[in-house]
C-alpha cells in the first residue's frame, strides 16, 4: 500500500512538472501563434489613368494589419537574432497574400502553391505578396497596368476581360494605352495571413524542415462597378500611444546609457494614417519624448525611427540624451505623444522605474500620482490568459493536482474498504482469508 501511495504521488509530482515545462515550452513554439483572418481590403486608390494623356490605370492597396500580428512582425523586424534565439528559428517570414477574382467570387487564383510558399510571382497578376513589418499599415501598388502588353501577353491575366484599349498618339509616337473598364466590371479581392519558418537545432546545428501556416481568408472586397471603398473618417485629434515594459540599458562605452520601452499605437491612430494616405492630406510629423530624471523636471530625448509614419509603428524603441547621465539605480519616469498636422494627441501613460513603478493615466500627468501596484505582464499565465499563476502554475493545473490526489484518495478507500476484521482479536485481514492468521478464528 505504502509503496503504490508513494508512486502515485511520486507520478502526480512528476506530471505537474512536465506540464509546466510544457506550457513553458509553448510560449517559445511559434507554431501555436493564432493568425486571425485579416479585415477585408476595403482601404484602396483607384487612379483613373486618363488615356488621352498617355496614362495607365493605376490602384493602390492599403495593408491594415491586425495589432497582435503587427507585434509578431515587429518582433521580428527589430532584433531578428533575438528572435531567431527565442524560438529556435532558422528562417521566417511573415506576409499577406492577395487573391483577386473578377465580377464574382467563383475564379480565385489560389493554389496548392500559395500554401507551402509566400511568394507566387504574381504580382503582375494583381495579387501580390506583401511582408510585414512594425507597422499596422502600408500601401503599395496593387495593379499599374503600365506593366500590361495586350490580349496576347501572359501578364494581368485575372484582368484581361475588363481591360480596356485605347490608341494614344503622342509627339512623334504612338502607343497602347490600358484601363480598368470601372463601369462594367468588379474586381473582387481578399487577403490572408501566411507564416512559414524553419527551426534550428543548435546543439545538433541542424536546420529542421519548412513549415508553414495560414489564416482563413478575409471577406472580399471590391474594385471597381461594385466598389466597396472605404475612407476612414478625417481626424480632429489623435489617440495617445500606449508603453509598456520601459527598462534601462546600461552603456558599455563612454556614451550615456539609455532607456528601451515597448509602444503599442491604438487602431484608431492608424486609421489616421490610412486617412492621410488615401486623401494625401496631412501628417504625422513623429514623436515627442520626455523623460524625467530622479523626480525633476521633464526633459526632452529622442526616440529612433520616430518621424513620419514611422512613429506609429509597434514594438520596442530606444530613448536617447547624450546630455542626460543615467545610471542602474536612477530613478525614470518616461512618456511619449504623436505630433501631427492636427497637433499633438495627449501624452502616454507614464512609466517609472526605481521609485515604485508609478503608472499615470494619459491625460492626467499633472496630477499627483495614485500608488498602484507595478502591472507585470509577464506574470499572466500563458495557458489561460487570465489567472494570477498562483505559486507559478496555471490554476487549472492547480484543478488537475486537486482532481488527482482526490483519485488516490479514493483509490485507498477502496483498497482499504476490500479488507474485513477478525471478530476475536479484530486483526485485518484479507477478504480471501477464510481464517484469522493471528488467533484462528474462522472467518465468514
Amino acid at each position: 500500500m505504502k509503496k503504490l501511495l508513494a508512486f502515485l504521488l511520486s507520478l502526480i509530482l512528476l506530471l505537474s512538472v512536465f506540464s509546466v515545462m510544457t506550457f513553458a515550452a509553448e510560449e517559445n513554439d511559434i507554431s501555436k501563434f493564432e493568425l486571425p483572418a485579416p479585415k477585408a481590403p476595403n482601404y484602396f486608390v483607384y487612379t483613373d489613368g486618363d488615356a488621352t494623356e498617355g496614362h495607365h490605370d493605376h490602384l493602390r492597396m492599403i495593408m491594415v494589419a491586425d495589432p497582435d500580428v503587427a507585434l509578431l512582425a515587429a518582433e521580428y523586424d527589430r532584433d531578428s537574432d533575438a528572435f531567431y534565439e527565442k524560438y529556435g528559428l532558422y528562417s521566417f517570414n511573415l506576409v499577406m497574400q492577395y487573391d483577386v477574382s473578377l465580377d464574382g467570387e467563383d475564379s480565385w487564383q489560389h493554389n496548392e502553391e500559395w500554401d507551402t510558399e509566400y511568394y507566387n510571382d504574381g504580382h503582375v497578376n494583381g495579387y501580390p505578396v506583401q511582408s510585414l513589418r512594425s507597422e499596422l499599415m502600408e500601401d503599395f501598388e496593387f495593379f499599374w497596368l503600365t506593366y500590361y502588353e495586350g490580349p496576347d501577353s501572359d501578364t494581368f491575366v485575372p484582368y484581361k476581360p475588363a481591360i480596356l484599349t485605347e490608341r494614344f498618339i503622342g509627339d512623334g509616337y504612338e502607343e497602347d494605352i490600358y484601363s480598368f473598364d470601372v463601369e462594367n466590371h468588379s474586381l473582387y479581392i481578399r487577403c490572408r495571413y501566411y507564416m512559414e519558418w524553419e527551426t534550428f537545432d543548435a546543439e545538433k546545428n541542424e536546420i529542421g524542415t519548412k513549415q508553414s501556416k495560414f489564416s482563413d481568408w478575409s471577406e472580399s472586397a471590391v474594385f471597381g462597378k461594385n466598389s466597396t471603398q472605404i475612407t476612414p473618417d478625417e481626424p480632429t485629434t489623435y489617440a495617445a500611444p500606449i508603453i509598456s515594459d520601459m527598462k534601462i540599458v546600461l552603456s558599455e562605452g563612454d556614451e550615456n546609457s539609455h532607456i528601451e520601452y515597448a509602444q503599442t499605437t491604438p487602431e484608431s491612430v492608424w486609421m489616421n494614417g490610412v486617412y492621410y494616405l488615401m486623401k494625401e492630406e496631412g501628417q504625422f510629423d513623429g514623436l515627442e519624448t520626455q523623460v524625467s530624471i530622479d523626480g525633476g523636471e521633464w526633459i526632452e530625448f529622442s526616440t529612433a525611427d520616430s518621424g513620419d509614419d514611422w512613429c506609429l509603428w509597434n514594438g520596442s524603441r530606444g530613448a536617447y540624451n547624450d546630455d542626460v547621465p543615467i545610471e542602474e539605480n536612477t530613478n525614470v519616469k518616461l512618456r511619449i505623444r504623436f505630433t501631427g498636422t492636427h497637433g499633438p494627441s495627449e501624452w502616454s501613460n507614464v512609466l517609472e522605474l526605481n521609485g515604485g513603478g508609478t503608472q499615470e493615466n494619459p491625460g492626467e500627468t499633472n496630477k499627483a500620482p495614485e500608488e498602484k501596484p507595478p502591472v507585470d505582464e509577464k506574470d499572466k499565465c500563458s495557458l489561460c490568459g487570465f489567472c494570477s499563476v498562483p505559486f507559478g502554475l496555471c490554476i487549472f493545473i492547480w484543478i488537475a493536482i486537486a482532481l488527482a490526489v482526490i483519485l488516490v484518495i479514493v483509490l485507498i478507500i477502496m483498497i482499504a474498504a476490500k479488507k474485513k476484521k477478525c471478530p476475536n482479536c479484530k486483526t485485518k485481514c484479507k477478504k480471501k482469508d477464510k481464517c484469522c492468521p493471528k488467533c484462528g478464528q474462522q472467518l465468514k
